[in-house]
């Protein structure tokens, strides 16, 4: 099985080698530098959703003899009371066409980072900061699940593949 997976950052790919080996699924990986045709901090779940959907579509058309390709997006959407939440998209086309758009949970971010995003600024470079300036337990581990992304992006990729999974059988 092989899957052309839309980045190349080796965070993602580590992640989903994880999803994986935990479903007790072997696959090739195949990691492509593509566009997600979206902005680089997407602030909003349509253009989140869209841009695993870009990343997915443009993996497979730069490998076409994958059996199926997976494109994964971060971001953020303000939820009823415009407070920010951070979450991931996963989406898998196969080569029948076939395409699965998981999302997963969300988390209402600190407020340290609703400043951050409410001022147009790019998150990615305060991270550390909030980490520096919150020592206690409970803002370290919210602040590395926010740096690293990896509670939200492994619950999408999970989710989308283990769907994929049972309709293969």
């Amino acid at each position: 099985m092989k899957i052309a997976v839309g980045t190349t950052s080796e965070q993602k790919l580590e992640y989903l080698r994880e999803i994986l080996e935990e479903l007790s699924f072997e696959a090739e990986l195949i990691a492509l530098a593509v566009v997600s045709e979206i902005s680089e901090q997407p602030i909003d779940m349509a253009e989140t959703k869209a841009g695993s959907i870009n990343r997915a579509k443009n993996a497979l058309s730069q490998c076409c003899d994958a059996d199926a390709s997976l494109g994964i997006e971060v971001g953020y959407h303000p939820n009823e009371n415009g407070d920010y939440e951070i979450l991931c998209w996963a989406t898998l086309i196969d080569k029948n066409g076939q395409m699965i758009s998981m999302m997963s949970d969300k988390l209402l971010l600190p407020e340290f980072h609703q400043q951050i995003l409410k001022e147009n600024k790019y998150l990615g470079d305060y991270v550390r900061q909030y980490l520096a300036e919150n020592p206690d337990n409970l803002s370290q581990e919210i602040g590395e699940a926010i740096r690293g992304r990896k509670p939200f992006i492994q619950g999408a990729v999970k989710a989308t593949l283990a769907e994929w999974i049972n309709k293969l059988d």
